[in-house]
């Protein structure tokens, strides 16, 4: 029995919360002293260590004792001391579980008072709501309404069975801490063979978890009802959700509205009231409906305002200066003021439910059209600096902007907007001719699309006149959108290039800046495309297209392109690039920061970084667009094939190009010849190598033929290279004297080398001079022809002085037979033929032993 209490303890102290036992341990503990055979020396101490001890019974006399009579440590009672305050702070706590469970079951039953008749307003809501799901399942705009209404619906049942539920979680808390403590107990404790103070530690443990588990059951058996309602409402409305996208899609692509039919007509006042009740339908979805709900939303819009409107402030204050470019004051002036006040709206239109109020989205997005349309010009200002600064040339486009977006997002009849789009298109196209044309310089954007408005206007008032006006306002709206997106983008990526100008060209400030550049590229189209997406979004229905098509994506064929995957690609290729710049900037740069590297390695390493990240960047491609890497093998065994068929040479091309730039066979700056081609190796590519003559033409020349064909590389090895110069004198000529010579003017050259020493030989007895040849080491190839030039004058200059004759082939012609000079008399000349052969017939000079023979210069064999 007194064993027992070890494990019981220890089982107390681990469930016992860390502030339970501070506070238990702060207070005064109850020491009980008792010696054996004796009595406490204090009254009223002694007796409260009495009545501590009567609990316990205390070991007799004699038992579990060692040879000296001494009680055995094992058998020690844990009484007294910190022992006792943790017990003493278990049953406290256990009472205070036991009060708590009280009192949630008195607030329970507080809270569930009628309850049932508190839901049953919220039952009749449902069922009419479910019936007008039934209703309006085909038709988007009020089926929209409805979800929204069984929305607040279930916000408002929520509020109402929020301190049930409160109740339900505190007591499912409690709940589960008793168990803990029920279920840490050992079973033979449990028993009715234990202490008595430990049964009843078990009883009212017991107790406590009886009387939580009923409240948990009331609790339940009361919310059953409202929260089945809940779920079926949720599930209802998950449904409306999921058929939105699609309904809406229907919707922009119905069918032409017959308006010449009479039976279009018929009930028109009749479809007038349905446009109205719907309206009036739509109301909770397009504004708050409270009070409350106003004041939450001006609140919200006056926050917004104020905040982005210090923020434009101090930053018009940091960048203004006395010299500041008007286009700079006017986007601080008028175009971020507009964006100011939409995102002011945007801030607005956001329902404590989590969603928007759609005429606040449709008053920040006209906004942000103004905004867009001041910004764009201003931006493509910044670049044009010398064109005339004017209004906007897009401002003609805006009004009929503003009308089909107003028509577009009111519920009216169709054939009553087909009539007023049609009105509008008419109009806008008698203005458009009587508008003088502009002459924009070198903006040939704004050019294009102002050259384009008429063509657009003529193909929307075909499709009105069709029936299809939804189509004609939506491409009218997609044509201005997307031309404000392509101004857009094309002024801020100037922006961006302007920035990147003025930005450091080395250190880490450098390469952060720009990172920060590249990372900008993506941003500026990102924002177009939010710009655009801001149009769709703010129409009856656009939410729902967009967050379908950009979780979706979109189906071209099998394939499905997500629209958030391209702009990451987007972004991804921007990084690339910007990486393999940086990249093959820092290369280049290791040879001048005094790092033992050879600097021919460099360009190797440059072309394997730069094909590795667009390696890496092609399988980012490949999977953000839903390719398994593993069909790679598929389509590596389609390529192969073909390869054997018709990509042979690329293929070769290729390999010879990778085998060159890894095998060092060919460098930058090296001298080639190959197949009758010499001249600089300029660059090395995977395809082709430029060669640079000597001519300053550029050659491609593939790289098959590198490694298929000899190749003679003449600074392979190093820069220099011998040349000869190859002289001939007269027979009697100082032949020594002719090699000191040719020696001399070499060694005097700058040029030539000392070592290896320049040489001369005296090769050949010619036909007519004595041959000699001079060999020498220059220093750079590029030098090798000059050197070469300069040696040859100089041997020239000094042979003249010396008399040395530079020999060269002559022959003396001896003629033996002399004819009259009447029998040479020329025939009459008859035609041009006969002309030019008699001009080429000469008369032979007479010899001195009537034949023909030839010496050469300096043999006297026959007279001149």
């Amino acid at each position: 029995m007194r064993v027992l209490f070890f494990p019981l303890l220890l089982v107390l102290c681990l469930a016992l919360p860390p502030d339970a036992l501070a506070a238990a341990q702060a207070e005064k503990p109850v020491a009980a002293k008792a010696e054996t055979g004796g009595e406490s020396s204090s009254g009223a101490p002694a007796g409260k260590a009495a009545d501590k001890t009567e609990k316990i019974p205390a070991p007799q006399t004699g038992e579990n004792r060692d040879v000296r009579g001494q009680v055995r440590p094992e058998e020690t009672l844990p009484v007294g001391g910190t022992w006792d305050t943790v017990w003493s702070g278990q049953r406290a706590m256990l009472e205070e579980f036991n009060s708590k469970a009280e009192e949630l079951g008195q607030v329970f039953n507080q809270s569930a008072a009628n309850l049932g008749q508190k839901v049953q307003p919220f039952l009749g809501e449902a069922r009419r709501l479910m019936v007008l799901v039934n209703t309006y399942r085909s038709w988007p705009n009020p089926l929209e309404a409805v979800g929204r209404r069984i929305t607040a619906t279930i916000l408002d049942l929520r509020a109402l069975l929020d301190p049930l539920m409160v109740v339900r979680g505190e007591t499912q808390a409690l709940l589960e801490r008793i168990s803990y403590l029920a279920d840490s107990m050992p079973e033979d404790m449990q028993d009715g063979t234990s202490h008595p103070e430990i049964q009843e530690y078990a009883k009212n443990l017991t107790m406590t978890r009886l009387r939580l588990t009923g409240v948990l059951a009331q609790c339940d058996l009361a919310l059953a009802p409202s929260l089945a309602l809940i779920s079926r409402m949720e599930k209802t409305r998950g449904e409306i959700s999921a058929q939105l996208p699609m309904l809406w899609e229907d919707y922009y692509l119905q069918r032409p509205v017959p308006w010449l039919s009479p039976k279009v007509w018929e009930d028109f006042g009749r479809q007038i009231q349905n446009s109205f009740q719907g309206m009036m339908l739509r109301l909770p979805v397009e504004v708050p409906v409270t009070g409350e709900g106003w004041g939450i939303a001006g609140l919200r819009f006056t926050l917004g305002l104020l905040l982005t409107g210090v923020l434009t402030t101090l930053l018009y204050r940091r960048l203004k200066t006395a010299s500041a470019d008007p286009t700079v004051c006017h986007i601080f002036q008028v175009s971020l003021p507009w964006l100011c006040v939409g995102l002011a709206f945007l801030s607005a239109a956001l329902s404590a439910a989590g969603e928007f109020f759609r005429l606040f989205l449709a008053l920040g997005n006209l906004c942000f059209i103004m905004a867009q349309i001041y910004l764009a010009w201003d931006l493509r200002l910044l670049k044009y600096s010398t064109v005339e600064r004017r209004r906007t040339p897009f401002w003609y486009l805006i009004w009929p902007t503003f009308c089909s977006y107003v028509l577009l997002y009111l519920p009216l009849t169709q054939p009553l907007v087909l009539v007023i789009w049609l009105g509008i298109l008419v109009f806008a196209l008698l203005r458009r001719r009587g508008r003088p044309k502009e002459d924009l310089g070198p903006l040939h954007l704004e050019n294009s699309v102002l050259e384009c408005e008429p063509i657009v206007l003529w193909l929307c008032l075909v499709l009105a006149l069709v029936g299809l006006h939804i189509y004609s306002m939506v491409l009218y709206l997609l044509f201005v959108s997307c031309s404000l997106a392509l101004q857009l983008s094309m002024g801020g990526m100037a922006l961006v290039s302007r920035c990147s100008d003025n930005l450091p060209a080395e250190g880490v400030r450098a390469a952060l800046a720009h990172l920060l550049v590249a990372l900008a590229a993506p941003v500026v189209l990102v924002v177009a495309f939010v710009g655009v997406s801001q149009w769709v979004g703010t129409l009856p229905g656009g939410m729902h297209l967009l967050q379908h098509y950009i979780q979706h994506g979109i189906s071209v064929g099998s394939a499905r392109l997500n629209l958030l995957h391209l702009l990451l690609i987007i972004s991804m290729f921007y990084l690339t690039r910007t990486a393999v710049s940086m990249g093959s900037l820092f290369l280049s740069r290791l040879p001048k920061q005094d790092i033992p590297i050879d600097a021919t390695l460099i360009p190797p390493v440059q072309t394997a970084f730069t094909y590795a990240l667009w390696c890496f960047f092609g399988l980012f491609v490949l999977r953000a667009l839903g390719m398994e890497l593993s069909n790679l093998a598929i389509v590596a065994g389609g390529l192969s094939v073909g390869i054997g068929f018709g990509m042979q040479t690329i293929v070769n091309n290729f390999l010879s190009g990778l085998i060159l730039i890894f095998s060092r066979t060919l460098q930058a700056g090296d001298v080639v010849e190959v197949g009758g081609i010499q001249g600089s190796v300029r660059k090395i590519s995977v395809r082709a190598t430029m060669v640079e003559t000597f001519d300053n033409a550029l050659i491609i020349v593939p790289n098959s033929e590198f490694v298929a064909n000899p190749l003679i590389n003449w600074t392979r090895n190093s820069r220099t290279v011998r040349r000869e110069v190859r002289v001939g004198v007269a027979y009697g000529s100082d032949v020594a004297g002719v090699m000191k010579i040719l020696l001399a003017k070499a060694n005097a050259n700058a040029n030539v080398l000392k070592y290896p020493p320049p040489s001369a030989f005296f090769t050949e007895f010619g036909s007519s001079t004595l041959d000699f040849c001079l060999r020498f080491w220059v220093r750079d190839y590029d030098v090798g022809m000059s050197t070469a030039s300069d040696i040859r004058l100089e041997i020239e200059k000094e042979f003249r002085l010396q008399g040395i004759e530079v020999a060269f082939p002559q022959l003396d012609v001896h003629i033996r037979d002399m004819p009259s000079r009447t029998s040479l008399a020329p025939a009459p000349v008859t035609s041009s033929a006969s002309r030019r052969r008699l001009r080429r017939a000469r008369p032979a000079r007479p010899a001195a032993h009537g034949g023909t023979a030839a010496a050469p210069q300096g043999q006297n064999t026959g007279q001149q």
